[in-house]
Parts: C-alpha cells; sequence; structure tokens
C-alpha cells in the first residue's frame, strides 16, 4: 500500500542513500571553496622576502624540504611540501606561521590548468625545476610537453626573479629562454654555477658531495641514501644561493634532513636494514634504484618490486628488463602484484633467486621464513601496492593483508593496518508488496 504521496518508506531511504554521496562531494566543495577564498584573501595581505616554486619529476618534495631547512636558518619560513595541488597549496597557506620571510612551495606539473592556478595564488620570484623525467607521460604524451608544462613555473617569474635549473637536463636548461630572469644553473656540467665536483655513496654510508661555486668548494654531508639524490641538494643549495644565503650555511643546514618516509627511507630492527622506495616506480627511475642497491655493502641484498609505472609500449619488457638489472644487484629478488607474472619465464634461470607472489599473504609468508640478519631489502614499488607493510610487519605485526585496498593513504597513516576494517553488511533489496 502507498503511503502519502504515493511513496513508501523504502524508496524515500533509498533516494537520500543514492543522493548521500553527491552531498558530500558538495560539502567538501564548499569546504575548500570557504578555504581558498580565505587563503586568497590572506594571500594578498602577505608580503615575503622570497616566494620559491620548486617542481619537475623528480625530488619535489626532498628539494623543498632541503630548502626550507636552510631558510629556516635565516628565520620563519612557510614550507609547502607533499600537498602540490591548487586546493592543497591554499589550505597549507592557512597555516603559515605569523611572521615568515620565506616561503618554499612544492608545485605539481602534471596538469596546466593547475599549476597556472598554482602560480596566481603563490606568485613566486624563485623557481626551481629539477628535472624532467617520464612521469605523468601517459597523460601529457611526450617529455617535452612535460616541460612545456613544468616550465610555466620559469614563465611565471617578473624580470626581477630568478630561475634555478639543471644545466644537466638539456629540457630544463633550454627553460632560461622562456623568462626574463636572472639564471642560476646547477649540476655536474663544468658551466653550472653550482657545480657537482664529486660525489659519493656507499651503504652504510650516506649521500656526501663537494659542491664549487665560483671556484670555492664545499663539502655537503647528508642524510640521504643513494646517488640519485644529488640533484635534490643541488637544487636545493642553488635555490638558497638565489636568496642570499651563503654555501656554507647551506650546506651545514641540510644535515639536518632526513629522508623523507617512503621515499628511499631508512629503517632498521634486529639487525635488518629495510629502505623503501614505496611512493612511485616510474620505470625510468629502476636503473637509479637498482644503482643504489648495487653499490650497497651487505652480507645479503633482497630486492622487492611491485608494480611499475609511466612508460610507453608493452609492459613485459619492461618487467623482463627490471628483472635482470635486480638479480644483477640483489642475491634474491620479488616481484609482487598483477603483473608478477611477467618474469615468469626467468623462474628456471634464477630457481633459488628470483620468485614472483601475486597476494600479499603469500609475499608475507614467505618473507618472513627468508629475511635473516644482516640483509639489506630494498622495497621499489607504486604507491597502490602498499608494500611499506613489508617493513611494518617486520616491526611489529600487522593485520592487513589486502592486495588492493585502493586506499591513497599511505599505510602509515591507515587506521586499519593493524586491526580488522569493519564493513557494513549489504542489504537486501527491499521488495515491496504487490
Amino acid at each position: 500500500m502507498s503511503d502519502f504521496f504515493g511513496f513508501r518508506p523504502g524508496h524515500i531511504k533509498d533516494a537520500f542513500t543514492a543522493h548521500e554521496g553527491a552531498v558530500r562531494r558538495r560539502i567538501r566543495f564548499l569546504r575548500l571553496g570557504w578555504k581558498a577564498k580565505l587563503a586568497e584573501k590572506r594571500r594578498r595581505n602577505r608580503t615575503f622576502e622570497h616566494v620559491v616554486t620548486v617542481t619537475g619529476s623528480v625530488g619535489k618534495s626532498t628539494t623543498t624540504r632541503l630548502l626550507g631547512e636552510i631558510a629556516r636558518s635565516q628565520g620563519v619560513v612557510h614550507v609547502g611540501s607533499g600537498s602540490n595541488n591548487p586546493d592543497g597549496i591554499r589550505g597549507a597557506f592557512l597555516k603559515c606561521p605569523t611572521g615568515a620571510r620565506s616561503w618554499v612551495q612544492e608545485t605539481s606539473g602534471h596538469n596546466k590548468d593547475a599549476l597556472n592556478s598554482c602560480l596566481q595564488f603563490i606568485q613566486p620570484n624563485i623557481a626551481i625545476v629539477t628535472r624532467i623525467g617520464m612521469d605523468h607521460i601517459s597523460s601529457l604524451g611526450s617529455m617535452e610537453n612535460i616541460a612545456a608544462v613544468k616550465g610555466l613555473s620559469v614563465e611565471a617569474l617578473p624580470a626581477d626573479g630568478t630561475a634555478v635549473l639543471n644545466l644537466d637536463d638539456p629540457l630544463v636548461a633550454a627553460m632560461k629562454k622562456r623568462t626574463a630572469a636572472k639564471i642560476i644553473t646547477f649540476g655536474e656540467h663544468e658551466q653550472a654555477d653550482i657545480r657537482l665536483v664529486h660525489a659519493s655513496f656507499n651503504w652504510p654510508e650516506r649521500l656526501n658531495m663537494i659542491v664549487e661555486e665560483a671556484g670555492h668548494q664545499v663539502a655537503v654531508h647528508s642524510n640521504l641514501i643513494g646517488m640519485r639524490w644529488t640533484t635534490s641538494l643541488l637544487a636545493a643549495i642553488a635555490g638558497a644561493r638565489a636568496m642570499g644565503i651563503p654555501l656554507e650555511v647551506a650546506a651545514s643546514a641540510v644535515t639536518k634532513v632526513q629522508p623523507e618516509i617512503y621515499k628511499d627511507s631508512l629503517h632498521e630492527k634486529a639487525g635488518v636494514a629495510f629502505i623503501l622506495d614505496c611512493f612511485k616506480a616510474g620505470y625510468w627511475t629502476i636503473p637509479s634504484s637498482i644503482a643504489t642497491l648495487k653499490t650497497a655493502q651487505a652480507l645479503r641484498k633482497v630486492a622487492v618490486i611491485g608494480t611499475i609505472s609511466d612508460y610507453k609500449g608493452s609492459a613485459r619488457p619492461k618487467y623482463v628488463e627490471t628483472a635482470k638489472q635486480a638479480l644483477d644487484a640483489a642475491d634474491i629478488v620479488i616481484f609482487f602484484g598483477n603483473h608478477a607474472q611477467r618474469v615468469r619465464r626467468l623462474l628456471p634461470d634464477y630457481p633459488d633467486r628470483l620468485f614472483i607472489f601475486e597476494t600479499y599473504a603469500e609475499l608475507a609468508q614467505f618473507f618472513s621464513g627468508t629475511v635473516r640478519q644482516g640483509d639489506l631489502v630494498y622495497v621499489k614499488s607504486s604507491g597502490s601496492d602498499h608494500l611499506e607493510r613489508i617493513w611494518h610487519n617486520f616491526e611489529r605485526p600487522i593485520f592487513c593483508e589486502t592486495d588492493h585496498c585502493g586506499r591513497r593513504t599511505t599505510c602509515k597513516n591507515c587506521k586499519y593496518l593493524y586491526r580488522k576494517h569493519w564493513r557494513k553488511r549489504s542489504r537486501k533489496p527491499r521488495v515491496s508488496a504487490g
């Protein structure tokens, strides 16, 4: 029997449920929109001595954190790292410290409109570009297109600003033509203003460098792991020089910065060391990751590799080549996930060294019975794999064995890592009386 106006109670509830997601999205939009408006008002009323944007395909967050620490040695600074989209940048700006003299902000370059929105809000007078790689190749089509977008930060500079460019990367070096601002270059190139004279990494030692400016050399000791982080260190030091901070001060300040978690971060327990590179696994970054493992000194080296991203063409050759490189650097190589089967043909050639697992439960069981004191474990994976769980489970047994949870948060911030994920029971469809 129909109720008032022909609606049944179940119909009303179903209609509310159907629109609940849309209502939540609208509320979120209004909340973020309110924050954005407030942030824009505050930005108009704030002046900074230096406003720095940091972009590139690699090392943005680490460069931002390094330069932020250097700038902190000179006074109060606002550092925006991690949230690099328009909403994230504006939201973080609401927490800008009172009296901040400088602002160092990471910006993403995956979308032209988004980056322009960020730049209009930030209004930089210093722009740093680290390096152009294959990240976002699927959406932008080519490295030239990627460079075209990321170079917008250079174009946004005023004539009295400064562009800090990687002279070792032709696509970045070419950006000097896109601005009338002053140019400061960095890299190994002999004509670089901030030149890398020497770099060394020999695990368990960290990355150390000698940097030269106009014939003056300074030793730089860092806590970073792997030679590939020379770009971020050089970019941060060059950015510091653009801010007028002496070379020695910059070199001293970077010693306080630890690797960002899951970006070649170090974790140790019971004589086993883990290096976690679990934020993203672009195919073009594989060689530098393998080089870090290959040069390391350890009783035994174990490589765990998850989903590889950001490449063109067929996936199988990429995984096979990655497996061969990893086998040249490590004693044991493990592939995890839906693509692990792509290296199956190599298994007969490496019966005791190469292993594949499609489920996390199988991987965890094998790993717990394999790892031993003196091992160095290098984990290279995309964020969707959540392979940082290997370390968390070694440190303290976890509950989660989900293969594909779909969550964008890292395991460190997931409330279900150590406890069961409660799910609502599915409701049976309501059947109305005829």
